[in-house]
């Protein structure tokens, strides 16, 4: 489950800067991703499948977003078709770009569906990240994003979560570790991600994908 973009897990995070840049020009944008494994948070939601993704978004001037994405699944569940849809404010103060948000996580024929509110604080290359699920779960995720520039045009993403168990979903705590090596070639960013997760119960705590996406 994820915000903006699950293809970029995560995800998985989206900046406040980039919501800052599409908020000043108030424009409706497009996103079309296609991966090697749905990976959110540490956790494979295709079944170490293939999936088919993308959305659409709107910035106003303000620094208001609003948008959906959405996803095939093959999680377990009775559904094969995730769609979130998401509202926030995107802003800077004092040096910071401040993102607050709400999103909801919707599972076609599932009855899995739940919603989270958020915050992202970015100076520079870190962004810091707080999720609070709201709804079904009450798990709290704490995220921590570090992006830098590799040489021959190549990037770095680095993350790392905690999510915090609050009512006994999971067992216990879990922690996720992530690291993409992407370029950008045309109008396609390519990407490979190495995910890691801390969980007794999960038989894949090594997940490795591709991934291949697309804005205009």
């Amino acid at each position: 489950m994820k915000a903006l973009s699950k293809a970029v897990a995560i995800a998985s995070l989206v900046s406040a800067g980039a919501l800052t840049t599409q908020a000043a020009q108030a424009e409706v944008s497009f996103n079309a991703a296609l991966v090697t494994d749905y990976v959110f948070r540490g956790f494979s939601y295709s079944d170490n499948g293939p999936a088919l993704q993308g959305g659409v978004d709107f910035a106003h001037e303000s620094g208001l977003y609003v948008g959906t994405w959405l996803s095939n699944v093959d999680d377990g569940t009775d559904t094969d078709v995730e769609y979130d849809v998401y509202v926030g404010y995107g802003m800077e103060a004092n040096g910071l770009e401040i993102d607050l948000g709400y999103t909801t996580y919707n599972f076609i024929d599932a009855g899995a569906d739940t919603a989270e509110v958020y915050a992202n604080v970015t100076k520079g290359a870190i962004t810091a990240s707080i999720y609070h699920d709201i709804d079904a779960y009450k798990t709290t995720h704490l995220g921590l994003a570090h992006s830098s520039e590799l040489p021959n045009d190549l990037a770095l993403d680095l993350s790392a979560g905690y999510l915090l168990d609050n009512d006994d979903i999971y067992g216990d705590d879990v922690i996720d570790l992530g690291a993409t090596v992407s370029k950008t070639i045309d109008r396609f960013d390519v990407g490979v991600t190495v995910t890691y997760v801390d969980y007794e119960f999960t038989d894949d705590d090594v997940l490795f994908y591709l991934s291949a996406s697309t804005e205009f």
